[in-house]
């Protein structure tokens, strides 16, 4: 039987996963919450790790040792930074990094990568589940995602991560979950949806479409479950 673990940061990211799987037993450990339950034939862990990468690693972690995951799925909300990608689309992780950590740092010292590759499984199932809920509203993206510690709302930031990595979109978690899922030999992928463009207007777009941009992610994440 399957078991699988799934991540947001934030109450808003995780509440229509709640709603939806058969939640039967509660536990909380070192300060998080896992909600327990079940859909179809999978196991399913719920839990909300909280902003910035340290507690995303230490709530990843938790999953593997504790309760044993077979597979980690990090879903939530972004700012979007590649030109192609609009508010309320959804990126698919083919890899992940940290923009605040310096390249050469992360290729000389343990686990020596430079970024942290998604599964092709469960990138395949996002993308089934993407095209069975698309609509003309919205358009899915397989690319890199980019995490830091700060939410990014300055275009000249946003300038140079562009420049720098090319990825599709930033956010404060997803390349921790991936950091700690690959030294544990554990397939992951992030599913993000984006709230805000990551430039000067971001907090404004943020708290217009942060929780229909989080809910768009859950679906997403609610239609693999079921793929997979």
């Amino acid at each position: 039987m399957k078991k699988i673990g799934i991540i947001g940061a934030m109450a808003p990211e995780i509440e229509l996963l709640k709603n939806k799987i058969d939640i039967n037993r509660e536990d909380n450990i070192a300060g998080f919450d896992f909600f327990l339950g079940s859909i179809d034939d999978k196991d399913v862990i719920i839990t909300r790790c909280g902003e910035g990468k340290v507690n995303a690693a230490s709530c990843t972690q938790i999953l593997i040792d504790r309760f044993g995951v077979d597979s980690i799925i990090n879903t939530g909300i972004a700012g979007g930074l590649h030109e192609s990608v609009k508010i309320c689309d959804v990126v698919i992780s083919n890899n992940v990094t940290h923009h605040d950590v310096r390249k050469a740092q992360m290729k000389n010292c343990f686990p020596y990568r430079d970024c942290f590759e998604s599964d092709e499984k469960l990138i395949e199932a996002a993308i089934k589940a993407c095209k069975s809920h698309h609509s003309e509203n919205w358009n899915y993206h397989i690319g890199r995602i980019i995490s830091g510690e700060s939410f990014i709302q300055d275009s000249k930031i946003k300038k140079n991560l562009l420049r720098d990595y090319s990825p599709h979109c930033v956010e404060m978690e997803g390349s921790a979950i991936g950091h700690v899922a690959y030294i544990n030999n554990i397939p992951f992928v992030v599913i993000r949806s984006i709230s805000d463009n990551a430039d000067d207007e971001a907090t404004i777009s943020y708290n217009d479409f942060e929780t229909i941009a989080a809910n768009k992610s859950a679906e997403i994440v609610l239609g693999m479950l079921q793929i997979l």
